[in-house]
């Protein structure tokens, strides 16, 4: 379910990034941070709401692969299928979303961030 939510906090933190952050964490700092961030310019808001969905765990911690897993979110909206390569490898994941770009595109931008919000288990 974990996967689910991240995904939804991933699409959102593209669009409405404070909504973002409070799915993930709360009311609480990061979500006011957030907040001013949106007024002093609306990209960083956009890669600190990335950045609090990659780097917190179910339970509130911080997740041991931070930073793969946000640069995996970053470039899975830009370039999905080395986004897939980041997170799976090459192998069935990465063939899939390969097809999905190349027959249409925002197929693959959602397979891509699925993948890079999927837990490791």
């Amino acid at each position: 379910m974990r996967t689910g939510r991240n995904f939804v906090s991933a699409l959102l933190s593209f669009f409405l990034p404070p909504v973002a952050v409070f799915l993930q964490v709360g009311l609480g700092l990061h979500f006011w941070i957030n907040v001013l961030l949106v007024f002093l310019g609306f990209v960083p808001a956009q890669l600190h709401a990335f950045w609090v969905i990659a780097s917190t765990t179910h339970d509130g911690r911080e997740h041991p692969e931070a930073m793969s897993r946000f640069l995996a979110l970053l470039v899975a909206m830009f370039l999905p299928p080395v986004g897939v390569l980041m997170r799976k490898g090459l192998g069935l994941a990465f063939l899939v979303n390969l097809v999905l770009c190349c027959v249409v595109w925002l197929p693959g931008v959602l397979h891509a961030l699925w993948v890079a919000c999927e837990d490791d288990t």
